[in-house]
């Protein structure tokens, strides 16, 4: 169900639909233990903080120095996924090292992070060798997901724990963007649906969830200006989680948004696995 009517707004925008149903508990379910591989540099701050995403939703994490390393010496038990930090030009991945990869780990998903330095067109193998990239700035939200060995079973009992998602933002085009995919996202993963609203200038009275993910549109919110996560009297109890969308972010910037209050930096365009976490 979308609430698409802003407090400073007199009429509401096409498209709404009526469409919730109850979000039951999710069930524990249980899988085969996560081993993970971080193969490249560790020792700068931005990819510390991604190597401890990992090992916090990992079961494990064997650290390599290059693709030659883990093809020499592959651990023990059985990988079950490998991530590449890519965080400079200089440390291109070659469609034999993918290769390569694949036969001491055939089973893997394998995952190439993006450093700062590292254009996203930079050093891609070729179409046969294909492997999925994601940028620092993603790390948050994108590594839990990736690592999540529920991701890829039959998710159905899944659903959605959040009663509302509320979109803050100038421009509508933005919130109806993100409507149109979290309303895609759960029919095709068969999902519960939150209540969606959309806000032009922020929270009011009338947002009155016990719990909701409310996005900060970068057109509302900098981080230079007041943190966004002070909410009306009388809601002050519930539990709001907040990310900020914006675009080309600094790590100044997403470190000023996280110690304001703001949960996750989600970035422009969205991805298809920042949007997936809201039922996380």
């Amino acid at each position: 169900m979308r609430i698409t009517l802003s407090e400073s707004n007199s009429s509401a925008p096409p498209n709404q639909r009526e469409e919730w149903s109850d979000a039951p508990e999710p069930a524990a379910i249980a899988g085969p233990p996560c081993i993970v591989a971080w193969v490249g540099d560790s020792s700068d701050p931005l990819t510390l903080q991604a190597k401890a995403l990992c090992e916090r939703n990992a079961d494990a994490v064997a650290t390599y120095r290059d693709v030659a390393s883990i093809v020499a010496s592959p651990p023990r038990l059985p990988l079950t996924h490998v991530l590449l930090a890519q965080t400079d030009r200089s440390h291109s991945v070659e469609a034999s090292q993918i290769r390569d990869l694949r036969r001491v780990a055939p089973t893997a998903k394998i995952l190439r992070w993006l450093g700062p330095l590292v254009a996203p067109s930079v050093g891609l193998p070729g179409q046969d060798d294909w492997i999925e990239s994601i940028s620092w700035r993603d790390s948050s939200h994108a590594l839990p997901n990736w690592l999540d060995s529920r991701s890829d079973s039959d998710d159905s009992a899944r659903s959605c724990t959040t009663q509302g998602l509320i979109i803050v933002s100038r421009s509508w085009a933005t919130a109806d963007a993100l409507f149109d995919a979290v309303e895609s996202i759960a029919a095709q993963q068969k999902k519960s649906m939150p209540v969606m609203t959309w806000r032009r200038d922020g929270l009011t009275r009338a947002d009155r969830f016990t719990n909701a993910h409310v996005v900060w549109d970068d057109s509302v919110w900098r981080p230079s200006t007041p943190k966004p996560c002070r909410l009306p009297a009388d809601t002050a109890n519930r539990e709001y989680r907040h990310i900020w969308l914006t675009g080309m972010a600094t790590p100044s910037q997403i470190d000023t948004a996280l110690r304001s209050g703001v949960s996750v930096v989600w970035n422009k365009p969205t991805r298809r696995e920042s949007i997936e976490a809201l039922w996380r």
